[in-house]
């Protein structure tokens, strides 16, 4: 084989090898197309929110958005022709705001159900590496809650034959075995499967988060985020396995004591329950009875003498 020969057969080789354009296809986890446009920041509607917009992380996106510009579009919905409602990016558009911007670029997810849209602002913020564990048990029992809302069937002991089961579920899509039944891919994934597929946690992390926020009484949740307690989660399980008396107790002690509790140890010692050690004014009169009374003569010429001695 003459040497243009061999280089033809090598470039051959390299092309064959080469990376293809990827094909058409229909990708179970594609999202749908969005359309993104620029929109002016006073014609979105910012209410409702799962998690209130914290000013510090407001100013740290403000900073980046200064220097590099908006990154990633934030989602809206269509309320009526000029007005929508924020789903996503409350944080993003306080700091264009922040900023002096006029507009913000966003896309529009009007495809969305409203339960689809309250997962979509679930699941960005299960996403977010700065929650707290108290918030994010909140946003894990939250998205709970919607999702078998959307998908019933997917509870203990769910009606698969309710009108909503039919209602969420597309009939003509389904794909059935050669008797008629449904295949597994054709059933909805489980809350912690779903879960898992949609945000970065794992299935055990899930679950003991999801429990913790079902468990955990609102107004107390609320008096611990931002706490020392909130940042810890094997508090937040032993508060989740105590009833609601005993999390009412940690609810009215949180807003009586005068500074943040450092751990749930100290919140749940009692500062009124009586020392094991007898008090130093008891044990001196316990001791004074048992003193013969020649003792106690002396004792009281040398405090005679003390109090003299103060006076000078």
């Amino acid at each position: 084989m003459t040497g243009l020969a061999k280089l033809k057969t090598k470039m051959a080789q390299g092309k064959s090898n080469a990376p293809r354009a990827p094909e058409a296809a229909n990708l179970p986890n594609a999202v749908p197309h969005r359309r993104s446009l620029p929109t002016p920041i006073d014609m979105i509607e910012v209410e409702d929110r799962l998690r209130s917009v914290d000013e510090a992380a407001v100013d740290h996106i403000a900073e980046s958005m200064e220097a590099r510009g908006q990154i990633y579009p934030i989602q809206i919905r269509t309320i009526e022709p000029g007005r929508f409602r924020l789903i996503a990016g409350a944080h993003r558009i306080a700091a264009a705001s922040k900023l002096g911007w006029t507009h913000i670029e966003a896309f529009l997810v009007d495809d969305l159900e409203e339960e689809e849209a309250r997962l979509l602002e679930v699941d960005e913020n299960l996403c977010r590496a700065e929650l707290d564990p108290v918030d994010r048990a909140h946003f894990f029992a939250t998205r709970k809650e919607i999702y078998q809302r959307l998908y019933p069937e997917t509870r203990h002991g769910g009606d698969r034959k309710s009108l909503q089961y039919r209602n969420n579920i597309n009939l003509s899509k389904r794909q059935l075995d050669q008797e008629g039944h449904d295949t597994p891919q054709a059933r909805p994934l489980s809350f912690v499967e779903d879960t898992a597929a949609s945000t970065r946690w794992s299935p055990h992390t899930i679950h003991v988060y999801t429990r913790i926020g079902e468990r955990l009484d609102p107004d107390l949740r609320k008096a611990l985020s931002g706490t020392p307690i909130g940042r810890r989660r094997k508090d937040l399980e032993r508060i989740a396995d105590m009833d609601a008396d005993k999390q009412q107790d940690l609810l009215q002690r949180i807003q009586n004591a005068e500074r943040q509790p450092l751990s749930l140890s100290a919140l749940t010692t009692n500062p009124y329950r009586p020392s094991s050690r007898p008090d130093p004014f008891e044990r001196l009169q316990k001791l004074w009875d048992k003193t013969p009374q020649s003792h106690q003569r002396r004792f009281y010429t040398w405090l005679q003498q003390q109090h003299a001695d103060e006076q000078k």
